[in-house]
């Protein structure tokens, strides 16, 4: 029954050519509408989901029909039923659509290019949340931002490996001997750039409401945080079969943050929690997690070159 219902309502769902999400409530065949946010998209599918069982009732009078004794007894009260069920959901689905609407950008097919109903990283992003649901983990938030924040130090050593360069960090040894990693390339990633992790869940909001956690775990990084080891141990155990899963499906690493901010987002869609705690849950991990040493994550042994790898910092920083 549920994946039932996730393919009624992902039909309703797609993707421009340019990437941006769309409502398409009648498929290629009619309007198709850009969704500007998160709350947006999470409204469109409540809706959605509610016509649902209008949707199922024509097909169960449908159904019913191949039972003989029911098609032999009720044959034209059945075929009235579902006609009628079938006017009704029709009619109250364009209804609902007309209103639900208002106030959205309509497309022009004719400059934007014909939209893909089926967006190639939704299998692969669910794939990705199904296997940090809790009883797995303490925290599916968690445990993707965790992830995504680790993969946006593992993006920036990737490309500095790429040029032959440095990595744009600053090393930070703690007294313990631990190293951690800092830097402005890194908060772009995470908060400031256009295409950050912030950018993707945060929902239109400033990043200056992650400060206070900048500065929560920046003190955690370096300290004997109980919390902090513990999200540590969530990387550790997941880092090195979701790399491998990431790699054997061709991804590319500079996809690796987006896939996890879009498994956060099917976490969201499925719950229906329009509030930023998700996000804030998600940054919280994501922040923390970029700053760890690469040597301290159990990784899969990498041929030589590979981003998943230590390289050097642009700078070090003794205690």
């Amino acid at each position: 029954m549920r994946r039932l219902t996730t393919s009624f309502l992902d039909s309703a769902f797609g993707h421009g050519a340019d990437g941006r999400p769309l409502f398409m409530p009648f498929g290629l065949i009619g309007g198709q509408y850009a969704i500007p946010d998160m709350a947006t998209a999470q409204r469109l599918r409540r809706g959605v989901a509610r016509l649902l069982p209008l949707a199922l009732l024509p097909i169960f009078c449908l159904l019913a029909l191949f039972l003989p004794p029911v098609r032999n007894a009720y044959a034209l009260s059945l075929l009235g039923a579902m006609a009628a069920s079938f006017a009704l959901f029709s009619l109250t689905f364009f209804l609902w659509v007309r209103h639900a609407t208002r106030g959205l950008h309509r497309v022009d097919r004719a400059r934007h290019g014909m939209p893909a109903l089926l967006d190639p990283d939704e299998a692969l992003a669910r794939r990705l949340l199904d296997r940090v649901r809790p009883p797995r983990t303490r925290s599916a938030e968690e445990t993707l931002g965790a992830l995504a924040g680790f993969a946006c130090q593992m993006l920036l050593r990737h490309r500095a490996e790429q040029e032959g360069t440095a990595a744009p960090l600053i090393e930070v040894a703690t007294h313990d001997g631990r190293l951690r990693y800092f830097g402005d390339a890194l908060n772009g990633l995470l908060a400031e750039y256009p295409g950050s992790l912030w950018a993707g869940v945060g929902d239109g909001k400033p990043a200056l409401l992650l400060g206070p956690i900048f500065r929560e775990m920046t003190d955690a990084c370096v300290g004997d945080s109980r919390d902090y080891a513990d999200m540590i141990g969530l990387l550790q155990r997941h880092w090195s079969a979701t790399a491998l899963i990431l790699r054997g499906q061709g991804v590319d690493i500079e996809r690796w943050p987006d896939l996890f901010v879009r498994a956060l987002r099917e976490l969201v869609q499925e719950s229906g929690d329009t509030s930023l705690r998700p996000a804030l849950l998600f940054m919280r991990a994501a922040i923390a997690m970029s700053k760890m040493d690469p040597a301290e994550i159990l990784v899969p042994d990498q041929p030589v070159g590979d981003p998943l790898r230590r390289s050097r910092p642009t700078s070090r920083t003794a205690p």
